[in-house]
């Protein structure tokens, strides 16, 4: 019996001291995420907006005020990008004359945030509305 309780008092005396170690350990490991992830989709159709049906356009994306990027997009493309957090705006540019043809934003958008953002047209003649997830 004796030896019983000093096996269990010598695993006990190993394992605790690892359990606790080990919480610490992915305690300090743990970091603040740096960016987030954006999912942009272009679902506005060009002949809504004065545009060919595939509506070429510059997407303008601008944080805290500085622009970031010029991406070249059509009717229904996608973009994924993992960016830093700040304040949005995404600005649909012709990609003819740079004319701002409508924008998305601005929004805040912290750290760790997975965002899905989605521009669709509202029907000829009325500016495209902008969801984001």
């Amino acid at each position: 019996m004796k030896s019983k309780i000093l096996l269990v008092a010598i695993a006990a005396a190993l394992v605790l001291p690892l359990a606790f170690g080990a919480g610490t350990a992915l305690a300090a490991g743990h970091e603040e995420p740096t960016s987030f992830f954006i999912s942009a989709y272009h679902y506005v159709k060009g002949d809504e907006i004065g545009l060919t049906r595939e509506a070429p356009v510059f997407v303008q994306v601008v944080r805290d005020g500085q622009v970031l990027a010029y991406l070249p997009m059509k009717y229904m493309d996608r973009v994924d990008a993992n960016l830093p957090g700040g304040t949005y705006t995404l600005n649909f540019l012709d990609q003819g004359s740079f004319a701002k043809l409508f924008s998305c934003g601005p929004y805040d958008i912290p750290n760790g945030a997975d965002i899905r953002l989605q521009a669709h047209e509202q029907g000829a003649g009325r500016v495209p509305t902008c969801y984001v997830k």
